[in-house]
């Protein structure tokens, strides 16, 4: 996503992955969690979304091979699970919101895009960590459209396992 705008669903071009080498990888590195992997493989459907939505906003800059590169490299660069593991928050209990975006904060010097499930009435579950970049992709930016998750009161929020 670019500094000025949100950069979502620019085309629906995915081609399946069909070098063996990379959809390993890829599975190794960027799985799908909410599949098995035989299905996860197979289908290709948790790539498609990323890529659909995210990369064809980039293929000026980045071909396909070179958008999956470069999210692997940040993915690994910005480890979210270890960024929060760091700063003492595990898996399985509830903190903050406040507490995880600094520790994502100060891992990145922007602040995330966090997405919770659940009843805001109650105590909501985190869903996803987003850290928004540059268009080069050199540096992280803060999130302009930040969807802090924002549970009514309580200010805490499950981090499931």
């Amino acid at each position: 996503d670019n500094q000025h705008v949100m950069l979502n669903n620019c085309a629906k071009t995915f081609q399946k992955i069909t070098n063996v080498r990379k959809i390993k990888e890829l599975d190794d590195r960027w799985p799908d969690l909410q599949k098995s992997k035989s299905e996860a493989t197979r289908t290709q459907s948790f790539w498609q979304y990323e890529y659909n939505k995210h990369g064809t906003c980039c293929t000026e800059r980045y071909d396909r091979q070179a958008y999956f590169d470069l999210a692997q490299n940040l993915k690994d660069k910005y480890d979210a699970l270890q960024i929060l593991k760091n700063h003492g928050i595990i898996p399985g209990k509830s903190y903050a919101v406040d507490k995880i975006e600094e520790a994502i904060r100060d891992a990145t010097q922007a602040y995330p895009n966090l997405n919770c499930i659940g009843d805001p009435q109650k105590t909501m579950e985190l869903k996803e960590i987003g850290i928004c970049f540059v268009p080069d992709a050199t540096k992280a930016t803060a999130c302009h459209r930040r969807r802090t998750c924002n549970p009514i009161n309580n200010k805490e929020i499950d981090f499931p396992l």
